[in-house]
């Protein structure tokens, strides 16, 4: 995988935990811990970095309140395109802040603005510790939607509404119907609604404590109630999500954590692992937004009081769409009374996944989504999935937690943050596969066989697409035999060597037999796999030659013997020969 993949890491830098794309430059923004920086989409080469510390007075008042220097730094937790700005917040020692910035130039902040000047409190957009769980999103009209906890303890959770001109809302205070000591996991923005996903301890379980996940949503034209429900949400619902491998005793997968949606088919995808007591087993499970909206059209589960039971509640709004008051004392309201509004939040039935049995599951595993060391892609069928490859970021000793993750359709790649670095992953790799077997079996959605080319190529790379053939009705063929192939030459480099007598310097190369390693029995490589060249090397005398006749018969003469510097004769800065080369 290695020679595929592209990294970016910047000295002393950690936390590479928010991505996001400027499509209009192909540029990467990342933030990191104190950190905002600019990549190139090709490379990941830097184009700009900006740093954002926090002050003295700030970091004072954060070690004060018994927070270790580790804590009392400025995560990135809010990175946030819309137009040509970039909205970004940040925990800042447990003082959230956030400011607006120009993509093209992160260290110049948007001033003269009338809805949001050039720093504004992060209260209620960021989390206060960088351990909390959050989700924001700004949509087109400037709204900025967060789910976080709005306080240092992090005991007051909401999902509230800022900035652009609708007034601001939140979920009611210290109200465990509403949300119970909430885990946000993402929001999105959809039709006349914006969704959170979230687990939060089940106030409608009645034996014992235990995780649900849920699904919640909010009516973007809510302007909040009159008299009652100021300031909060009167269009507020949740439902729960069950993701579980089916039986006479279900196994549930209660804890989200992480969901990716796919608009194109209106699909939402989750990763659900079990509670934290019970064995460690993750799983993956499809919901349609249909079957979502479906549930929130039902009954509600409602307890009259802290004795009652929960009961089913005819919804008095099916097919609620956020509809307004149009006249009255109550205009421009939604059309959800606000009495049924402040009682009736929880659905009674519970949103089933596409399939009954999850798409993926991996037994002693908690898989989530900030602490995954290898990534896997599902390919999906009707009647059920395969899985289709898993990626081993890093080597068994030196793995390290996922903190991000982000797929580029446009450029069929993938982006992954790790604490020290930023990852670029190409999905389509078909030169890969070596042989027609190995590329068909893999059934690689993005890879065919070229009949005229005779290798495996994407479409786009394809002669004739009537001479190229895929099959992704399967599931891949495992265990197939690869033979290794030698990968590119490395770049010449200097290395030492010894004859011997001295030591030396040369010119040296490696190549891998990973371009594709041996699998399941194949043949290594075979061939040299260092090429050395231009050593340097020290000149050495040959023997002395005889002596030669007396240069008189009669009366003083001389003799002569010689010698030469040629074993070895010096080459590429070898030292030459030290002393006469004739004696008489």
């Amino acid at each position: 995988m290695e020679p595929w993949m592209c990294r970016f890491k910047a000295e002393g830098t950690v936390d590479y935990s928010q991505l996001t794309f400027d499509p209009g430059q192909n540029e990467l923004i990342v933030g990191a811990r104190n950190h905002l920086f600019r990549l190139n989409l090709e490379d990941l080469s830097l184009i700009q970095e900006a740093e954002w510390h926090c002050d003295e007075f700030t970091k004072g008042a954060c070690f004060s309140r018994g927070k270790s220097e580790e804590e009392c730094q400025n995560y990135i937790r809010v990175l946030l395109v819309n137009g040509n700005r970039l909205f970004t917040c940040g925990t800042n020692a447990f003082t959230p802040i956030c400011t607006n910035r120009t993509l093209g130039d992160m260290s110049c902040r948007l001033t003269n603005l009338t809805e949001i000047h050039d720093q504004i409190s992060g209260m209620a957009r960021c989390p206060y510790n960088p351990l909390h769980n959050s989700t924001a999103l700004i949509t087109s009209s400037g709204e900025l939607y967060a789910a976080t906890a709005m306080d240092f303890s992090g005991r007051d959770p909401a999902i509230y509404r800022s900035l652009g001109g609708l007034p601001p809302l939140r979920t009611a205070q210290y109200n465990s119907k509403w949300l119970n000591e909430p885990n946000f996991v993402s929001s999105y923005d959809i039709g006349n609604f914006t969704y959170f996903f979230f687990r939060e301890n089940a106030v409608e379980h009645d034996c014992g404590r235990t995780v649900f996940s849920r699904a919640g949503r909010v009516c973007k034209n809510d302007i909040g109630g009159r008299f009652l429900l100021e300031d909060t949400w009167t269009t507020f619902m949740k439902a729960r999500l069950n993701c579980s491998r089916p039986g006479e005793i279900p196994f549930n997968y209660n804890e989200l954590q992480g969901t990716f949606y796919l608009p194109e088919l209106e699909l939402l995808y989750g990763i659900f692992t079990t509670n934290v007591n019970s064995i460690a087993a993750s799983a993956v499970c499809a919901f349609n937004l249909s079957a979502i909206s479906q549930v929130f059209n039902g009954p509600f589960k409602y307890q009259e009081n802290s004795r009652s039971a929960w009961l089913p509640y005819p919804n008095p709004n099916p097919d609620f769409q956020c509809g307004t008051i149009d006249s009255g004392s109550y205009v421009n309201l939604t059309e959800r009374n606000l009495p049924d509004a402040q009682k009736f939040l929880l659905m009674h039935e519970v949103v089933q996944p596409v399939v009954p049995v999850p798409y993926f599951m991996e037994d002693n595993t908690w898989c989530r989504a900030r602490t995954r060391c290898s990534t896997s892609y599902t390919w999906l069928q009707s009647t059920g999935s395969c899985l289709l490859e898993e990626i081993e970021l890093f080597p068994p000793r030196k793995r390290q937690p996922i903190r991000s993750l982000l797929i580029l359709h446009s450029r069929s790649e993938l982006y992954v943050g790790v604490r020290d670095q930023v990852i670029k992953i190409p999905l389509k790799r078909c030169s890969y596969h070596k042989s027609r077997e190995a590329c068909i079996g893999a059934r690689d959605p993005y890879c065919g066989w070229d009949l005229l080319l005779k290798k495996c190529t994407t479409l786009e790379e394809s002669v004739r697409m009537s001479q190229w053939e895929q099959s992704i009705s399967k599931c891949p063929v495992r265990n197939v035999t690869v033979d290794g192939g030698f990968g590119a030459w490395s770049g010449w480099s200097m290395c030492s060597h010894n004859d011997g007598g001295s030591a030396g310097s040369c010119l040296c190369r490696t190549r891998g037999c990973n371009n594709p390693a041996p699998q399941c029995g194949g043949q290594h490589c075979f061939g040299i796999s260092v090429e050395v060249a231009n050593c340097s090397r020290n000149g050495a005398w040959t023997p002395w030659t005889s002596w030669s006749p007396c240069s008189t018969t009669c009366g003083i003469g001389f003799q002569v013997r010689q010698r030469s510097c040629s074993n070895p004769t010096p080459r590429h800065g070898g030292r030459v020969c030290v002393g006469q080369n004739r004696e008489e």
